[in-house]
């Protein structure tokens, strides 16, 4: 049994996290970067600004892509039909659907996985370490 006139030292210990997403932290994190590195705030705006662009020329090279896509098959499709072969026009045009919509739903799902992970991320709370409890007693 502890000897009551011993006093005991609890030690507190504090953990901290901060999270962001994007391609720019926030603005307190831009002024310490800046501080530490003058010119470091200009060269994160710039590289995001870059990131972007070349975002958006992706996308719009699929969009092309995929709408290239679609008149080819539509063309495949109209000239199988103009030899007779009806059924394999009606398969083309399925095919496309079917791939089209197969390449939709696995981007779409992706996207979310993404996202579930992120925000799983940001939710995790670091564990406290259980404290004991000064009304307990060992025997």
């Amino acid at each position: 049994m502890p000897d009551e006139s011993q006093e005991r030292e609890f030690v507190q210990i504090e953990q901290r996290a901060a999270y962001y997403s994007g391609p720019l932290p926030p603005p307190a994190m831009m002024r310490e970067y800046e501080a530490i590195l003058p010119g470091s705030a200009d060269r994160i705006l710039s590289l995001a600004e870059r990131q972007q662009k070349q975002r958006a020329l992706y996308e719009n090279r699929g969009m092309l892509f995929g709408f290239l896509a679609v008149l080819v098959l539509m063309g495949l499709s109209a000239f199988l039909a103009s030899l007779g072969l009806a059924s394999a026009s009606v398969a083309v045009i399925i095919g496309g659907i079917v791939s089209g919509a197969g390449a939709f739903i696995h981007g779409n799902r992706t996207r979310h996985q993404l996202q579930q992970e992120r925000l799983a991320a940001l939710q995790k709370q670091p564990t406290r370490p259980e404290l004991p409890d000064s009304n307990s007693q060992s025997s």
